[in-house]
């Protein structure tokens, strides 16, 4: 393992408790660096901020559920009580309960200071370097040391983790051969150039980051995990854990918002500015297509930037809710609910021209599927054809190999709520069984609008045998490959029995087919073992990445993960789509099952 190394004359330093001048031109950060252009405009950088106080408030922190909370220490500068801050010590206490709390016991994370640098390392000798006097934050690998412990691939998004009592894998395997990971460049958030603000104190074994940073880089991105604070108490959730107003809030959700409507102060309305662009310009995966040199920039030339600054939380709520909808419109990324602070959302409503597109033709193709000769089902077959047709990828237990392992299903699926694996597995009974006349399968994505990263990897897999997928991420320029195989007919071995690839496959797609429904295609097309039927599929490459802003907003960006085919040892992104092999014109044609199985026989 490679391990972050510190000179002797850093770590030798020592200083007393002090700010640091606020924020560096844009044009002094380092040309190495990429992403980080910093904040325009931003407070005078030449003198050193004054501390005059530093306050500590114990608050009750909730983890995602109003039974689950545990005490925890926060601090507040200059008297300024809505902008907390964390004390490193504190923090990696509330890094060790959220891993434990996911089930990783082998995480461990210890940390040394020695005058203005800290540095916080992990059991799998990973660190993360923060300098106080520079303010910068310093990963030399973001993603190993963000990497949930026992996982295999680096940027691995196929989390489920079938295995029995003596951790053999059941179900669900992922394969060495053929597996593989390149890391990544060495990370430095420059700070300053953000105007993030930073204190610390050796005598009092005192270092002071916003919690919003800490909880932007360290459990946003690896674990979809936001912070929140109401002033009267913390919150760890899921992405938005809290409902909504108008279709009913979660018992956390009316915790989190029991607090009046208030203004914000100067400081947080300006902090949670320069923080959203630190961490959007670094966590945004579709910055480059989007041509966004700075999210500071592009809040600029959209006119947003001024309401983004404002202590008025209704203000910077709409601000927020239109630059979404409005400009990145990318179908991954959206507004989700607005801060506890807020009263009424300043915004001009509606959608953006892709989501407006979207629903226009997500409505085209279900017209013609209700308007089909007869109702089109979940599993169903004509003649020497099958057809599996599920409109999301759904797994209902991501560890618990034996609630398939006991599942029964009646002969009619049609009937039953079934997730994807276990669609996949009565179809895999029907299509191999006793003189089965089934030659042709067809899994139809037409309207499948993607979900779960798992159960699409379990369908292509299935259909191939062995299915390999692959990531890239845009932030550090790492990449991975995990190949994959499943145990279809439960029989405890991962063997040919358990694919169908020994038939002619198709895959139906169309513009509506998104995300993993437009992943799925692309896997396929890769195989070379797959023929596309239909329209070019509706794109979208990048996984969902909840987040929150440092005054309380909770919103989704697509994340800097970008899901990739691989050809020629390059990774390819697949946000535009993929074109089918076979056009059908007509979208009532996809449902023609009887005609469409006719041109399928007469393909081959």
């Amino acid at each position: 393992m490679r391990i972050m190394k510190v000179s002797a004359a850093v770590l030798a330093a020592v200083f007393t408790l002090s700010a640091f001048p606020a924020v560096a031109p844009a044009e002094s950060v380092s040309e190495e660096t990429e992403f980080l252009t910093g904040v325009e405009g931003a407070k005078d950088g030449t003198k050193e901020s004054e501390l005059s106080s530093v306050s500590e408030e114990t608050f009750p922190c909730y983890y995602d559920d109003v039974d689950v909370s545990f005490d925890l220490p926060v601090y507040f500068v200059n008297g300024v009580t809505d902008l907390p801050f964390m004390n490193l010590y504190d923090w990696t206490d509330v890094m060790t309960t959220v891993y434990q709390e996911e089930g990783y016991e082998d995480y461990e994370l210890s940390i040394e200071a020695d005058g203005h640098v800290v540095m916080l390392t992990r059991e799998n000798d990973y660190s993360m370097l923060v300098d106080f006097r520079e303010k910068t934050i310093s990963f030399e690998d973001y993603d190993a040391f963000t990497h949930i412990p026992g996982e295999n691939a680096l940027l691995d998004m196929v989390t489920s983790d079938f295995v029995d009592e003596d951790g053999n894998p059941v179900l669900f395997d992922r394969i060495d051969r053929g597996s593989f990971d390149r890391y990544g460049r060495e990370i430095e958030l420059d700070l300053s150039a953000y105007d993030i603000p930073l204190y610390w104190s050796e005598e009092d074994a005192l270092y002071l980051v916003p919690l919003q940073t800490l909880g932007d880089f360290l459990l946003s991105q690896p674990h979809s995990i936001n912070v929140f604070f109401n002033e009267e108490a913390l919150f760890l959730t899921y992405g938005n854990s809290f409902g909504t107003k108008d279709e009913g809030l979660t018992d956390l959700g009316e915790l989190y918002y029991s607090v009046p409507a208030k203004e914000l102060s100067e400081a947080l309305a300006w902090y949670s500015y320069c923080e959203l662009c630190l961490a959007m310009d670094q966590f945004y995966g579709l910055k480059e297509i989007h041509d966004i040199a700075s999210f500071d920039q592009i809040f600029r030339e959209t006119a947003y930037r001024e309401d983004l600054c404002s202590t008025n939380p209704d203000i910077k709520d709409g601000a927020l809710y239109d630059f979404i909808n409005y400009y990145l419109d990318d179908l991954h990324s959206g507004f989700n609910t607005e801060s506890c602070r807020t009263q009424e959302i300043a915004s001009i409503g509606g959608e953006g021209l892709s989501s407006q597109q979207d629903s226009v033709t997500g409505a085209i193709y279900s017209d013609a599927r209700a308007a089909a000769d007869h109702e089109i089902l979940s599993y169903e077959e004509v003649g020497n054809t099958a057809y599996i047709t599920f409109d999301n990828f759904e797994m209902t237990k991501y560890n618990g190999a034996e609630y398939y392992e006991d599942l029964e299903i009646d002969e009619d699926p049609a009937s039953e709520e079934l997730d994807t694996v276990s669609l996949i597995l009565y179809a895999h009974e029907q299509i191999t069984r006793k003189d089965s006349p089934i030659e042709n399968v067809v899994i139809d994505l037409s309207l499948n609008g993607g979900g779960a990263i798992d159960a699409a990897a379990f369908v292509c897999a299935w259909y191939l045998g062995e299915a390999s997928f692959s990531i890239r991420s845009s932030m550090t320029g790492a990449v991975s490959t995990g190949k994959y195989r499943v145990d279809t007919n439960l029989d405890g071995v991962f063997d040919e029995a358990d694919t169908v690839s020994d038939r002619n496959l198709y895959c139906l797609i169309g513009p509506y087919s998104f995300s993993c429904g437009n992943l799925v295609p692309n896997v396929f097309r890769s195989s070379g073992r797959v023929t596309l039927l239909g329209g070019t599929s509706g794109g979208g490459s990048c996984s969902v990445l909840p987040m929150s802003t440092a005054y309380g907003t909770s919103f989704n960006i697509s994340s800097p993960k970008r899901m990739s085919y691989l050809k020629n040892g390059s990774y390819y992104d697949i946000d535009t789509g993929i074109e089918p092999d076979c056009y059908i014109v007509k979208p009532k044609n996809y449902y023609d099952r009887e005609a469409l199985t006719d041109y399928i026989n007469q393909l081959f």
